[in-house]
C-alpha cells in the first residue's frame, strides 16, 4: 500500500511540473515607437518590417498582467506593478511569455531581469543603442552607422553586420561578441571580469580592468590601450 501510494504521489508530482498552461497569441494596438524596452524575463522576437505590430505570446491567464504601453516612442513590455514574481517563471501559472514585434525603424533595444531579444531579420538604422543587464542577452544582426551597445551584470550582446562606428562598454561579467560585426572604428572598455571580442579595419581605442579582455580581429590599429588588473588587449589568434 506504502508504495502505491509513493508512485501515485510522484506522478502527480511529475505531471504538475509537466503540465504547462495553454497559450494563447494576442495582438497588441500599439502607437509608433522606434525603440524597444523589456524585462521580467518576457522575451522578444524583432522583426524590421513596413508597419508596427506586437503580438504576445502567453498563458491566457498572464495576458491581462502583461503591459505593452508607447512612452515617448519606446515599446515598454512588463507586468503590471505588484505582479507575483513566482508566477512569471517558466512552468508556474503564466508559463513562458515571448512577445513577437515588427516594427519599419528601431534605434534602440533595452533587456533586463533575465530577459533575451533575437532579431528574426536583420536591421538597418543610422544609429543604434542596445543595452542589457541583470543576465538579460540580445542577439542582432543589423546594418548601422553607429553602434553603442553597453552589457552589465552577467549579460551577453551578440552582433553581426556591418557598423561604422561601434562605441562598447561591458562590465560585471558580461560579453560582447562581435567578431561578425565589421566596423571601421571602435572604442571599447570592458571591466570587472568582462570581454569583448571586436572585428576592426581601422583605429581601435580601449581601456581593460579587473581581469578583463579585448580581443580584435581585423587590420584594427589600437591607437589606444589602457589595461589594468590583469587585462589585456590582443589580437585574436
Amino acid at each position: 500500500m506504502k508504495i502505491s501510494i509513493l508512485t501515485l504521489l510522484l506522478g502527480t508530482v511529475l505531471l504538475s511540473a509537466t503540465t504547462a498552461p495553454a497559450q494563447v497569441k494576442q495582438t497588441r494596438p500599439v502607437e509608433a515607437f522606434q525603440a524597444v524596452q523589456t524585462g521580467g524575463g518576457i522575451d522578444v522576437f524583432l522583426t524590421q518590417g513596413p508597419t508596427a505590430a506586437v503580438v504576445v505570446d502567453a498563458a491566457g491567464a498572464a495576458q491581462s498582467h502583461i503591459l505593452t504601453t508607447v512612452k515617448n516612442g519606446t515599446l515598454v513590455i512588463g507586468w503590471e506593478p505588484n505582479y507575483s514574481w513566482k508566477k512569471m517563471l517558466p512552468g508556474k501559472s503564466t508559463g513562458k511569455v515571448s512577445v513577437y514585434i515588427t516594427c519599419p525603424s528601431l534605434r534602440a533595444l533595452s533587456v533586463s531581469g533575465g530577459s533575451d531579444a533575437r532579431g528574426e531579420t536583420s536591421f538597418t538604422t543610422d544609429d543604434m543603442r542596445l543595452t542589457a543587464s541583470g543576465g538579460g542577452d540580445i542577439h542582432l544582426a543589423l546594418t548601422a552607422k553607429a553602434l553603442t551597445s553597453n552589457a552589465t551584470g552577467g549579460s551577453d550582446i551578440t552582433v553581426a553586420g556591418r557598423a561604422e562606428r561601434q562605441k562598447v562598454s561591458v562590465s560585471g561579467g558580461s560579453n560582447y561578441h562581435a567578431f561578425g560585426l565589421q566596423s571601421t572604428a571602435a572604442e571599447v572598455s570592458a571591466s570587472g571580469g568582462s570581454d569583448a571580442d571586436v572585428s576592426v579595419d581601422g583605429e581601435l581605442k580601449s581601456t581593460t580592468s579587473g581581469g578583463s579582455g579585448v580581443r580584435y580581429k581585423g587590420t584594427a590599429r589600437l591607437v589606444s590601450s589602457q589595461a589594468s588588473g590583469g587585462s589585456s588587449t590582443r589580437p585574436a589568434r
